[in-house]
Protein backbone atom coordinates (compact mmCIF):
# COMPACT_ATOMS: atom_id res chain seq x y z
CA UNK A 1 0.00 0.00 0.00
CA UNK A 2 2.83 2.47 1.27
CA UNK A 3 4.90 2.39 -2.54
CA UNK A 4 1.28 2.20 -4.37
CA UNK A 5 0.64 5.26 -2.38
CA UNK A 6 3.97 6.58 -3.62
CA UNK A 7 3.61 5.85 -7.05
CA UNK A 8 0.15 7.72 -7.27
CA UNK A 9 2.37 10.96 -5.32
CA UNK A 10 4.98 10.52 -8.33
CA UNK A 11 1.92 10.54 -11.44
CA UNK A 12 0.41 13.95 -9.24
CA UNK A 13 4.25 15.50 -9.22
CA UNK A 14 4.41 14.65 -12.89
CA UNK A 15 1.49 15.87 -13.65
CA UNK A 16 2.44 19.16 -11.58
CA UNK A 17 5.90 20.02 -13.16
CA UNK A 18 3.81 19.78 -16.36
CA UNK A 19 1.88 22.43 -15.69
CA UNK A 20 4.41 24.49 -14.50
CA UNK A 21 6.54 23.99 -17.00
CA UNK A 22 3.65 25.23 -19.77
CA UNK A 23 1.95 28.06 -17.81
CA UNK A 24 5.67 29.59 -17.14
CA UNK A 25 6.35 29.83 -20.57
CA UNK A 26 9.73 28.07 -19.55
CA UNK A 27 11.88 26.62 -22.48
CA UNK A 28 10.53 22.77 -22.28
CA UNK A 29 13.62 20.51 -23.09
CA UNK A 30 12.66 19.61 -26.74
CA UNK A 31 13.10 16.28 -28.89
CA UNK A 32 13.59 16.27 -32.86
CA UNK A 33 12.04 13.94 -35.77
CA UNK A 34 13.55 14.01 -38.97
CA UNK A 35 9.62 14.39 -40.40
CA UNK A 36 9.14 17.18 -42.52
CA UNK A 37 5.99 18.92 -41.72
CA UNK A 38 3.79 20.05 -44.23
CA UNK A 39 1.57 23.76 -43.46
CA UNK A 40 -0.77 23.77 -47.16
CA UNK A 41 -4.10 22.19 -45.66
CA UNK A 42 -5.28 25.10 -42.75
CA UNK A 43 -4.98 28.25 -42.26
CA UNK A 44 -5.67 30.17 -38.97
CA UNK A 45 -7.92 33.82 -38.87
CA UNK A 46 -8.07 35.71 -35.95
CA UNK A 47 -11.44 36.59 -34.86
CA UNK A 48 -11.79 37.54 -31.05
CA UNK A 49 -9.95 38.17 -27.83
CA UNK A 50 -11.26 37.13 -24.38
CA UNK A 51 -9.82 37.68 -21.38
CA UNK A 52 -10.42 35.20 -18.26
CA UNK A 53 -10.06 36.15 -14.67
CA UNK A 54 -6.77 34.04 -14.07
CA UNK A 55 -4.98 31.45 -16.14
CA UNK A 56 -7.06 28.87 -17.41
CA UNK A 57 -5.84 25.43 -16.95
CA UNK A 58 -9.24 23.52 -18.50
CA UNK A 59 -10.85 24.50 -21.51
CA UNK A 60 -14.07 23.22 -23.41
CA UNK A 61 -16.43 24.36 -26.29
CA UNK A 62 -20.31 23.61 -26.99
CA UNK A 63 -23.28 25.04 -28.69
CA UNK A 64 -21.05 28.96 -29.44
CA UNK A 65 -19.55 28.83 -25.29
CA UNK A 66 -16.11 28.74 -24.03
CA UNK A 67 -15.77 27.01 -20.65
CA UNK A 68 -12.38 27.70 -18.62
CA UNK A 69 -11.27 26.27 -15.48
CA UNK A 70 -9.36 29.42 -13.80
CA UNK A 71 -7.82 26.88 -10.97
CA UNK A 72 -7.34 30.31 -8.70
CA UNK A 73 -10.96 31.72 -8.32
CA UNK A 74 -11.85 27.34 -8.16
CA UNK A 75 -14.56 28.46 -10.74
CA UNK A 76 -15.52 27.14 -14.23
CA UNK A 77 -16.47 30.76 -16.50
CA UNK A 78 -18.34 30.72 -19.34
CA UNK A 79 -17.79 33.02 -22.67
CA UNK A 80 -20.80 33.45 -24.84
CA UNK A 81 -19.03 34.24 -28.33
CA UNK A 82 -22.80 35.80 -29.93
CA UNK A 83 -23.45 38.14 -27.08
CA UNK A 84 -19.58 38.65 -26.09
CA UNK A 85 -20.05 38.49 -22.43
CA UNK A 86 -18.28 36.33 -19.73
CA UNK A 87 -20.08 35.18 -16.39
CA UNK A 88 -19.19 32.12 -13.80
CA UNK A 89 -20.88 28.82 -14.91
CA UNK A 90 -19.70 26.57 -11.76
CA UNK A 91 -17.93 27.10 -8.53
CA UNK A 92 -16.90 25.01 -5.44
CA UNK A 93 -14.49 24.88 -3.04
CA UNK A 94 -12.98 21.71 -4.12
CA UNK A 95 -10.50 20.76 -7.73
CA UNK A 96 -11.53 20.61 -10.87
CA UNK A 97 -9.15 18.28 -13.07
CA UNK A 98 -11.36 17.61 -15.66
CA UNK A 99 -14.61 18.68 -17.75
CA UNK A 100 -16.40 16.42 -20.61
CA UNK A 101 -19.23 18.10 -22.72
CA UNK A 102 -21.87 15.58 -24.27
CA UNK A 103 -24.36 18.14 -25.63
CA UNK A 104 -26.15 19.34 -23.16
CA UNK A 105 -24.98 17.63 -20.26
CA UNK A 106 -21.59 18.59 -18.20
CA UNK A 107 -19.96 15.81 -16.46
CA UNK A 108 -17.41 17.72 -13.72
CA UNK A 109 -14.27 15.72 -11.83
CA UNK A 110 -12.66 16.08 -8.33
CA UNK A 111 -9.25 15.43 -8.30
CA UNK A 112 -9.66 11.70 -7.66
CA UNK A 113 -11.56 11.54 -10.59
CA UNK A 114 -13.94 9.04 -8.97
CA UNK A 115 -16.98 11.48 -7.73
CA UNK A 116 -18.48 13.24 -10.91
CA UNK A 117 -20.47 16.03 -10.58
CA UNK A 118 -23.05 16.08 -13.40
CA UNK A 119 -25.55 18.36 -15.08
CA UNK A 120 -28.31 17.79 -17.83
CA UNK A 121 -30.09 14.17 -18.67
CA UNK A 122 -27.19 13.28 -20.95
CA UNK A 123 -26.77 9.84 -23.09
CA UNK A 124 -28.21 6.62 -21.40
CA UNK A 125 -25.19 4.41 -22.22
CA UNK A 126 -22.54 7.53 -21.52
CA UNK A 127 -18.73 6.42 -20.87
CA UNK A 128 -15.14 7.68 -19.84
CA UNK A 129 -12.02 6.97 -20.15
CA UNK A 130 -9.25 6.63 -17.17
CA UNK A 131 -6.00 5.09 -16.52
CA UNK A 132 -4.97 2.42 -13.28
CA UNK A 133 -2.13 0.83 -12.27
CA UNK A 134 -2.20 -2.32 -11.57
CA UNK A 135 -0.09 -3.29 -8.93
CA UNK A 136 -0.40 -6.86 -9.23
CA UNK A 137 0.91 -6.93 -12.98
CA UNK A 138 2.62 -4.04 -12.10
CA UNK A 139 1.25 -2.12 -15.80
CA UNK A 140 -0.65 0.80 -16.49
CA UNK A 141 -3.85 0.47 -18.22
CA UNK A 142 -6.40 2.21 -19.70
CA UNK A 143 -10.05 1.35 -18.85
CA UNK A 144 -13.65 2.56 -19.69
CA UNK A 145 -16.24 3.84 -16.66
CA UNK A 146 -19.78 3.73 -17.52
CA UNK A 147 -21.35 7.62 -16.11
CA UNK A 148 -23.35 7.17 -13.05
CA UNK A 149 -23.78 3.60 -13.31
CA UNK A 150 -22.87 0.72 -10.49
CA UNK A 151 -20.71 -1.33 -13.47
CA UNK A 152 -16.98 -2.29 -13.23
CA UNK A 153 -14.46 -1.06 -15.11
CA UNK A 154 -13.53 -2.73 -18.30
CA UNK A 155 -9.71 -2.39 -19.50
CA UNK A 156 -9.46 -1.71 -23.36
CA UNK A 157 -5.49 -1.14 -23.46
CA UNK A 158 -2.45 -2.33 -21.69
CA UNK A 159 0.62 0.24 -22.04
CA UNK A 160 4.32 -1.20 -21.98
CA UNK A 161 5.36 -2.47 -19.28
CA UNK A 162 8.30 -0.01 -17.45
CA UNK A 163 9.80 0.07 -14.39
CA UNK A 164 9.09 3.44 -13.39
CA UNK A 165 5.15 2.96 -11.84
CA UNK A 166 3.10 3.85 -14.62
CA UNK A 167 4.75 7.06 -15.61
CA UNK A 168 5.31 6.30 -19.04
CA UNK A 169 1.29 6.02 -19.27
CA UNK A 170 1.19 9.94 -18.36
CA UNK A 171 -1.12 11.72 -20.78
CA UNK A 172 -4.52 13.62 -20.90
CA UNK A 173 -8.11 12.89 -22.33
CA UNK A 174 -10.07 14.39 -25.36
CA UNK A 175 -13.60 13.43 -26.80
CA UNK A 176 -15.52 14.55 -29.44
CA UNK A 177 -19.21 12.73 -29.92
CA UNK A 178 -18.27 9.06 -30.48
CA UNK A 179 -14.54 9.18 -30.22
CA UNK A 180 -12.84 9.60 -26.93
CA UNK A 181 -8.54 9.71 -27.12
CA UNK A 182 -6.01 9.28 -24.71
CA UNK A 183 -2.91 11.31 -25.48
CA UNK A 184 0.55 10.60 -24.03
CA UNK A 185 2.80 13.59 -22.93
CA UNK A 186 5.69 11.26 -23.70
CA UNK A 187 5.51 9.32 -26.80
CA UNK A 188 3.68 9.34 -30.14
CA UNK A 189 0.89 6.73 -28.83
CA UNK A 190 -2.51 7.68 -29.31
CA UNK A 191 -5.11 5.71 -28.35
CA UNK A 192 -8.87 6.22 -30.06
CA UNK A 193 -11.76 4.41 -28.28
CA UNK A 194 -15.32 4.25 -30.66
CA UNK A 195 -17.65 4.34 -28.30
CA UNK A 196 -20.29 3.63 -31.33
CA UNK A 197 -18.94 0.40 -32.44
CA UNK A 198 -17.35 -0.06 -29.42
CA UNK A 199 -13.00 -0.10 -30.92
CA UNK A 200 -10.03 0.39 -29.88
CA UNK A 201 -6.99 1.78 -32.26
CA UNK A 202 -3.91 2.88 -31.78
CA UNK A 203 -2.77 6.20 -33.70
CA UNK A 204 1.11 7.01 -33.84
CA UNK A 205 1.75 10.66 -34.37
CA UNK A 206 4.42 11.71 -36.85
CA UNK A 207 7.62 12.16 -34.62
CA UNK A 208 7.38 8.39 -33.75
CA UNK A 209 8.57 9.02 -30.11
CA UNK A 210 8.84 5.31 -28.45
CA UNK A 211 7.64 4.48 -25.01
CA UNK A 212 10.26 4.79 -22.47
CA UNK A 213 11.25 4.66 -18.72
CA UNK A 214 9.68 8.23 -18.03
CA UNK A 215 11.05 7.64 -14.07
CA UNK A 216 14.00 5.67 -12.40
CA UNK A 217 13.14 3.57 -9.13
CA UNK A 218 15.34 5.48 -5.72
CA UNK A 219 14.64 3.39 -2.89
CA UNK A 220 11.13 3.49 -2.39
CA UNK A 221 10.14 5.91 -4.44
CA UNK A 222 10.45 6.54 -8.46
CA UNK A 223 12.15 10.16 -9.13
CA UNK A 224 12.04 11.65 -12.84
CA UNK A 225 14.49 10.38 -15.62
CA UNK A 226 16.58 12.84 -18.28
CA UNK A 227 14.07 10.87 -20.99
CA UNK A 228 11.03 12.59 -19.77
CA UNK A 229 10.93 15.20 -22.55
CA UNK A 230 7.15 16.39 -22.94
CA UNK A 231 6.21 15.51 -26.88
CA UNK A 232 2.22 16.43 -26.63
CA UNK A 233 0.77 18.91 -24.52
CA UNK A 234 -3.08 19.57 -25.60
CA UNK A 235 -4.91 18.19 -27.77
CA UNK A 236 -8.98 18.74 -29.49
CA UNK A 237 -10.78 16.90 -31.76
CA UNK A 238 -14.32 17.27 -34.09
CA UNK A 239 -16.22 15.23 -36.58
CA UNK A 240 -13.44 14.42 -38.90
CA UNK A 241 -9.67 15.48 -37.50
CA UNK A 242 -7.38 15.50 -34.23
CA UNK A 243 -5.53 18.11 -33.52
CA UNK A 244 -2.62 17.38 -31.24
CA UNK A 245 -0.45 20.51 -30.15
CA UNK A 246 3.34 19.31 -30.70
CA UNK A 247 6.48 20.31 -29.24
CA UNK A 248 8.53 18.34 -31.58
CA UNK A 249 11.07 19.44 -33.87
CA UNK A 250 10.73 18.58 -37.17
CA UNK A 251 13.39 19.08 -39.74
CA UNK A 252 11.40 22.09 -41.38
CA UNK A 253 11.52 23.71 -37.94
CA UNK A 254 15.54 22.88 -37.42
CA UNK A 255 16.07 24.45 -40.42
CA UNK A 256 14.10 27.77 -40.01
CA UNK A 257 14.84 28.28 -36.21
CA UNK A 258 11.63 28.12 -35.43
CA UNK A 259 11.12 26.68 -31.48
CA UNK A 260 7.27 27.04 -31.22
CA UNK A 261 4.69 24.25 -31.15
CA UNK A 262 3.22 23.18 -34.00
CA UNK A 263 -0.41 22.04 -34.31
CA UNK A 264 -0.86 18.46 -36.26
CA UNK A 265 -4.01 17.18 -37.73
CA UNK A 266 -5.05 14.05 -37.98
CA UNK A 267 -7.95 12.10 -40.03
CA UNK A 268 -9.96 10.22 -37.45
CA UNK A 269 -10.99 7.32 -39.73
CA UNK A 270 -7.76 6.36 -41.11
CA UNK A 271 -5.35 7.92 -38.45
CA UNK A 272 -2.93 9.25 -40.81
CA UNK A 273 -1.30 12.41 -40.66
CA UNK A 274 -2.84 15.57 -43.03
CA UNK A 275 -1.09 18.67 -42.26
CA UNK A 276 -0.09 21.22 -39.79
CA UNK A 277 -0.14 24.66 -38.42
CA UNK A 278 0.95 27.50 -36.36
CA UNK A 279 -0.04 29.50 -33.91
CA UNK A 280 1.14 33.10 -33.98
CA UNK A 281 2.81 34.10 -30.95
CA UNK A 282 1.08 36.08 -28.07
CA UNK A 283 2.71 38.68 -25.56
CA UNK A 284 5.20 35.74 -25.26
CA UNK A 285 2.84 33.16 -23.65
CA UNK A 286 2.45 29.22 -24.33
CA UNK A 287 -0.34 27.73 -25.37
CA UNK A 288 -2.10 26.03 -22.59
CA UNK A 289 -4.82 24.22 -23.89
CA UNK A 290 -7.03 23.69 -27.49
CA UNK A 291 -11.21 23.93 -28.15
CA UNK A 292 -12.54 23.50 -31.25
CA UNK A 293 -16.18 24.72 -32.17
CA UNK A 294 -17.88 24.39 -35.46
CA UNK A 295 -14.67 26.25 -38.18
CA UNK A 296 -13.46 27.98 -34.72
CA UNK A 297 -10.49 26.67 -32.75
CA UNK A 298 -10.14 28.16 -29.73
CA UNK A 299 -6.22 28.62 -27.57
CA UNK A 300 -5.74 29.87 -24.23
CA UNK A 301 -2.63 31.42 -23.47
CA UNK A 302 -2.46 32.05 -19.85
CA UNK A 303 -5.82 33.94 -19.51
CA UNK A 304 -6.20 35.49 -22.61
CA UNK A 305 -8.29 33.26 -24.80
CA UNK A 306 -8.10 33.29 -28.95
CA UNK A 307 -10.66 32.40 -31.14
CA UNK A 308 -9.47 31.73 -34.52
CA UNK A 309 -11.63 31.00 -37.96
CA UNK A 310 -9.73 27.68 -39.15
CA UNK A 311 -10.29 27.27 -42.79
CA UNK A 312 -9.44 23.94 -44.78
CA UNK A 313 -8.13 24.93 -48.14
Amino acid sequence: MKRDLLILSALLCCAIVITYILAKGAEPDRISTNYERMYDRFTLQPIDTVLFPGRVSIMKAAQGNIYGYVYSKKTIFRYNANLHNIDSFYSNNGIVTRLEIDKNTFYIFDDSENNVITYGQGKSAAHYLKTSFDTSKKIAQLKLRAFNTPTLDSTIYEFPRFEDGGLSADGFYISNHYHQYYISFYNSGIIQYDEENKRTKLIHTIDNTPPSNIAVPTGNIYTRSSKSVIVNSTATADEKYLYVLSYVLSQDAVKSNYRGPVVDVYNIQSGHYESSFRFPGYQNKPVLQMAKSADTLIAAYENNVLLFKLTNK
